[in-house]
């Protein structure tokens, strides 16, 4: 079952490579009711933020804080910070550039790999196509998308 209820706590910023990060105490993580990510909402030193918990194993979990989220609340790695997060359910689907969505209605093969991916593999393609900078990136990644969606209707990459 979901935690509903806000849980509040304090944790030091942690990085693992370039990721900023804190532990999600045991508890907390407990009263999620899952081991796998769960997207929460909530703050960070009073600012609203949103975010995914991830698992780690062990049944624990950790908060990457991104780098808008440190902007926001003037934090660095090494701070000390309180955090007050419950379960988010508001959906959490991108939305589908125009381009990309005229380039699956054409491609029904690659329209339907698309839709049986998981809403997470879904989201880290819609994902990338939302940050491209100019319409000529994005013609040229959705062809490579569509083509990385018919490999996975033909059992390739």
């Amino acid at each position: 079952m979901k935690s509903k209820s806000a849980h509040r706590f304090y944790a030091t910023i942690a990085i693992i490579g370039i990721n900023p990060y804190v532990e999600i105490p045991p508890d907390v993580s407990r009263a999620f009711g899952k081991r796998a990510n769960i997207p929460i909402q909530g703050s960070l030193n009073g600012v609203p933020i949103q975010g995914t918990l991830v698992p780690v194993g062990g049944g624990r979990h950790r908060l990457y804080i991104n780098g808008d989220m440190r902007k926001k609340t003037g934090t660095a790695v090494g701070d000390e910070i309180v955090l007050s997060l419950e379960f988010d359910e508001r959906p959490h689907d991108l939305p589908v550039p125009t381009l990309f969505q005229a380039a699956l209605d054409a491609n029904p093969e690659a329209r339907a790999s698309f839709e049986r991916l998981p809403p997470s593999h879904r989201n880290e393609y819609l994902a990338y196509l939302k940050y491209l900078k100019t319409p000529k990136a994005l013609e040229r990644n959705v062809r490579k998308v569509i083509a990385a969606l018919l490999k996975k209707k033909t059992g390739g990459v």
